[in-house]
């Protein structure tokens, strides 16, 4: 079992920067906590030495929502609760953002938190893709943006010393959903959602995203779906199984829109 030797909570971006910092200069080995229901109970198999908690954060643009006509940005350290409460927000997220567990974990986990987990049966993360959501990420360098598709591809990368500071997203179009579970109230086998939006000129967009099927859930091509599905199977559907679901589900949402 691994002791952690110290607990920080800094009360700026900065002061949690320069913590991180110090991760290059010394053998210190961190881990930072949002919401901490991703982290926390992994720490005693993590070999740890000091937490960086972000709750104490005081910065406004962590921890507020922001919509502006078809634009919003959600602070990192937003409870997934505030997602599903807000009625700005488009309907597909607030529904995800429900689905990612009771409202005990939605009241204690964190948007960033989420993204940092990245689980690969999260509805929400889905939601976000097809929201062609961008990432802000605060360095001691300064701060840069990410689609959160590439985001998500290699997120020690995309940190690099950093923290996410805010999610911004589109929130136009049509919209559509679809699972497969064991029962209403599990998480997903498989699920895809779909999010149309009227072209410049004529003519539409459609992004389409599928979790249960890889490591991170993932931007398809609606034809190319079987060659997307990585997933080595478990007790709950075997690889062939989500493979078939995975199209059967993108063919539903895509007629639907």
């Amino acid at each position: 079992m691994t002791y952690l030797k110290t607990y920080h909570r800094p009360s700026t971006v900065d002061d949690a920067l320069q913590l991180l910092a110090r991760r290059d200069a010394t053998d210190v080995t961190m881990q930072v906590l949002a919401g901490g229901t991703h982290s926390v109970p992994r720490l005693s198999e993590a070999e740890v030495d000091e937490v960086i908690d972000l709750q104490g954060l005081q910065e406004d643009e962590l921890n507020e929502i922001h919509v502006d006509g078809d634009h919003a940005t959600i602070g990192a350290m937003v409870r997934l609760q505030a997602l599903v409460d807000d009625a700005r927000l488009p309907e597909l997220l607030r529904q995800m953002a429900q689905l990612e567990g009771p409202n005990t974990l939605r009241n204690a986990a964190t948007l960033g938190g989420l993204l940092i987990g990245t689980d690969p049966e999260s509805e929400l993360l889905a939601a976000l893709l097809v929201f062609d959501a961008i990432v802000t990420i605060q360095s001691t360098d300064g701060s840069q943006t990410v689609p959160i598709a590439d985001f998500l591809k290699d997120i020690p990368a995309s940190l690099d010393g950093g923290i996410v500071t805010t999610i911004s997203l589109s929130t136009s179009g049509q919209t559509s959903s679809a699972r497969v579970a064991r029962t209403p109230a599990d998480r997903p086998i498989v699920a895809a959602v779909a999010r149309q939006v009227s072209r410049t000129g004529g003519g539409n967009r459609t992004r389409v995203a599928v979790c249960g099927i890889a490591d991170i859930p993932c931007l398809v091509e609606p034809e190319k779906v079987r060659e997307a599905v990585q997933h080595p199977g478990d007790f709950r559907g075997s690889r062939a199984y989500r493979e078939q679901m995975a199209v059967v589900l993108v063919e539903r949402v895509v007629e639907e829109i």
